[in-house]
């Protein structure tokens, strides 16, 4: 019987894409609680801001392409000069 080589999926592009998004999102929490209840920062750029995060940045996150990261086989660990 053949091995199967197995792979080990590369999610570090993914976090920091959705880490980004969760930083948007928790900013534009952060300008809308800023001024007055009439203010431009929490009637308009606030609402943009978690837009942008939630219909943006968090399905980019999401739908970005996981990479497989081949395994060597065993034998292969060691480096010859």
């Amino acid at each position: 019987m053949q091995k199967k080589n197995s792979t080990q999926l590369d999610i570090s592009k993914n976090l920091k894409l959705y880490y980004l998004a969760v930083g948007i999102i928790v900013f534009g929490y952060i300008v809308l609680s800023i001024g007055g209840a009439e203010s431009f920062t929490s009637l308009t750029l606030g609402p943009i801001i978690l837009v942008i995060g939630y219909l943006i940045a968090i399905p980019v996150a999401l739908l970005t392409g996981v990479g497989h990261i081949p395994k060597k086989p065993a034998g292969e660990d060691t480096d010859v000069k």
